[in-house]
């Protein structure tokens, strides 16, 4: 999935799984996973395209002006790991995909980075409820986590599903997967119940 892996250290221990159960060990680390061979400079411009009236862009700078809301998301890597009660801050990429006013036919949109690396496709409502974040518990998100700008997924969407360096929102007619949703299968990244369940249960019990 990655150029650049960093092992979590010190995985918290999760409940006792059954045979063949997914396991997700809490951990208080983010390690860094990405594709990109570079990360890219922060330069670039948010555009929303495709299926809409009015296409726009916002510079990067432009974003992170405007009002932040919070997020207290989860964070789940099919890697096996998970980032809990991660508090985000940004805004809602619906505020710009709909000042740029979908056409009545838009049904998904295609996020992808900066310099069209990774893409993730989302249902429209999806899309819509995603934060743009470019602060993570407190603190600017770095730019191997994805600063300046990150497209957080809501929750019960595996990591894949979000997009470093944010660039672009384009709406479409159709799911088209993304890179890495197309390799893995499972282009929704939809998190089985029982690993929510799981997760909730080892936050409960402080492991």
């Amino acid at each position: 999935m990655t150029s650049l892996l960093t092992p979590v250290p010190g995985p918290r221990r999760a409940p006792p799984a059954a045979p063949g159960e997914r396991i997700q060990r809490p951990t208080s680390e983010f390690p860094v996973l990405h594709l990109e061979p570079a990360i890219p400079a922060a330069d670039w411009e948010v555009v929303v395209d495709g299926m809409v009236a009015e296409p726009l862009s916002w510079p990067v700078s432009a974003v992170r002006s405007m009002v932040a809301e919070s997020r207290i998301w989860d964070l789940h890597c099919v890697w096996g790991w998970s980032k809990l009660g991660c508090v985000w801050e940004g805004v809602p990429a619906g505020r710009l995909i709909d000042a740029a006013r979908p056409l009545p036919g838009a049904a998904c949109v295609m996020a992808t980075a900066a310099g069209d690396g990774y893409a993730s496709c989302l249902m429209l409502h999806r899309a819509r409820r995603s934060l743009l974040a470019w602060r993570l518990d407190d603190a600017d998100l770095a730019p191997e986590h994805g600063g300046p700008l990150r497209l957080v997924p809501p929750p019960k969407k595996w990591g894949y599903k979000g997009v470093k360096w944010i660039s672009r929102l384009t709406l479409l007619d159709e799911f088209t997967p993304g890179f890495w949703e197309d390799a893995v299968g499972d282009p929704h990244g939809d998190i089985p119940n029982d690993v929510i369940d799981r997760t909730s249960a080892a936050r409960r019990r402080g492991n």
